[in-house]
């Protein structure tokens, strides 16, 4: 998984009849059947995708990044609430007015296979992308790297072509260290990591781990850990329900989430998230070009009462993609308020007046392009129905996911909605937003420019400390708000459900599984 990867809603394909989940639940309150949990210290996870590829330098999918949180660690790691903290570096250095980075390693941590971790398996790890002998889309993000290189056995500099400070951010499991020597062939079929968890079983349908004893943190307490490609979101739900798996993280329908907070076999833990959802404009589409027409959209569009009832109250609102609590998040930026007669008033000053005088007939015809998942798809109706009245006539077309996420990558859109997960640092906005990352330099989909909001991004990220990095932030996301190449709905929070019998269990910002280091079973 990429620092800054996206969910990507899953297709419905052949989607159960939503009574049958309905019947499990009322069989469940009546006492028929119930879950069969495990007797041991095991557990199976759902997951919506089978892992892609198992070594950290290739595999830019969730599933993959999920894997590599229990086999692998990364120089630094993150908390709960988003720090970045120590890893395999037990600290680090900013010298040299921050173009390097200098990391002192743990000693004594050791790989999967025995190895002892040293300086050169970090050189290794880096190097082989930096030299372009594993090819990845990860390449980017280490471009600003000029060298790694090896001080000591237990120290090692990243050395960069000019300060850079979110380079932290990308040093995380996600991108974790691999042995020295080992190739993206035999990482991906036999990983070797220093993790909590080593692999010891892989089919196209299941990975499944083992705690490693000798991990420098202590060793798990589940004795297996199975992670289950499940991926219907209905069939996810009948599975925790009969007990075939026992851990669900953000991938329940959210009309489900409150079934399984009021059953006492179960435990529902909610905690902040970094999950952005958005609509993605396309700013050089004769219509949508007009920041007028863009502000209409977002004023005709009832966000609060989106995140009240398709989601259940799992999420707040926001205008920024920097999630509650990021200490670069621009917390001053004015609420945008549900104003469809302000909406039709700024269609008319933008030259779309109402065509019979007495509303609310369509002044505007925009396409809305999303995924078949059911959730997706109706939110997607829910908004075309709320823009109605400010004389929005949207169009919404639904495809696989393969198909939509081609056509938001080659730019075929006027609006798409889409999700970004793993939001640690703000330089975010450069790799969406930025001038220069107009695909295949990066993800800016809409070719949105401003040369004001580039240079404030680019200074940003120029300074090693938060405090000397937050100003600009703060004037980047106020840009933001107001050019609107994005129109952002809200933040969700994580959602993880499982028997009330499981516990240790701490929801981390994108959804990450680190904790099942510490989560175990607690029977009578």
């Amino acid at each position: 998984m990429d620092i800054l990867a996206k969910t990507t809603p899953t297709p419905a394909r052949r989607r159960p009849p939503i009574w049958l989940l309905a019947l499990a639940f009322a069989a469940g309150a009546c006492g028929g059947g119930g879950p069969q949990w495990p007797t041991g210290q095991e557990l199976v996870v759902a997951l919506s995708n089978s892992p892609t590829n198992l070594d950290p330098r290739v595999g830019t999918d969730q599933a993959s990044g999920r894997v590599c949180e229990l086999i692998l660690n990364g120089l630094v790691t993150i908390d709960p609430q988003g720090n970045l903290i120590p890893d395999l570096a037990e600290s680090w250095e900013v010298l040299d007015g921050g173009s390097r980075y200098r990391f002192h390693l743990r000693p004594g941590v050791l790989f999967h296979n025995g190895h002892e971790l040293t300086s050169r398996d970090v050189v290794w790890t880096f190097g082989s992308i930096l030299d372009g002998s594993v090819p990845t889309a990860k390449a980017a993000a280490y471009e600003v790297v000029r060298e790694v290189v090896p001080v000591d056995a237990l120290t090692v500099d990243l050395v960069l072509r000019e300060p850079y400070g979110p380079i932290l951010a990308d040093l995380t499991p996600a991108q974790g260290i691999v042995p020295l020597g080992m190739t993206p062939e035999e990482m991906n079929r036999q990983p070797v990591g220093t993790g909590p968890f080593r692999l010891v079983e892989r089919t196209p349908e299941k990975v499944v781990l083992e705690p490693f004893d000798r991990h420098f943190r202590g060793a798990p307490s589940l004795e297996r850990v199975e992670l289950k490609e499940v991926p219907d979101v209905t069939v996810r739900a009948l599975e925790l329900l009969h007990g075939s798996v026992q851990l669900v993280v953000n991938d329940l329908a959210p009309d489900v989430v409150p079934r399984f907070r009021d059953d006492p076999r179960y435990r529902v833990e909610v905690s902040p998230g970094s999950n952005y959802t958005y609509l993605g404009l396309n700013l050089e589409d004769p219509v949508l070009s007009d920041v007028r027409v863009r502000r209409a959209l977002e004023r005709s569009i009832d966000r609060q009462k989106l995140v009240d009832t398709l989601w259940q109250h799992l999420g707040v609102v926001t205008e920024t993609m920097l999630p509650p609590g990021s200490w670069a998040r621009n917390d001053d930026l004015e609420p945008v308020p549900y104003d469809p007669a302000g909406a039709a008033r700024l269609l008319e000053a933008a030259g779309y007046p109402d065509p019979d005088g007495d509303g609310p007939l369509p002044r505007v015809h925009v396409e809305y392009k999303t995924s078949t998942s059911e959730t997706y798809l109706l939110q997607a109706q829910i908004i075309q129905e709320m823009a109605r009245p400010a004389g929005f006539d949207i169009t919404v077309r639904s495809f696989e996911f393969a198909t939509f996420y081609a056509d938001v990558k080659a730019g075929n859109f006027q609006i798409f909605s889409l999700v970004r997960t793993g939001i640690i640092d703000p330089n975010v906005y450069r790799l969406v937003l930025h001038s220069t990352a107009v695909p295949p330099a990066g993800q800016n989909r809409g070719h949105y420019s401003n040369p004001e909001f580039d240079r404030l991004i680019d200074e940003g990220a120029h300074h090693a400390t938060a405090e000397e990095r937050r100003p600009f932030y703060l004037e980047a996301q106020t840009i933001f708000a107001e050019d609107l190449p994005y129109i952002s709905l809200y933040t969700r929070y994580n959602v993880a459900v499982m028997p009330a019998q499981l516990e240790g269990y701490v929801g981390y910002p994108s959804g990450e599984l680190f904790s099942l280091r510490q989560v175990r079973w607690n029977r009578p």
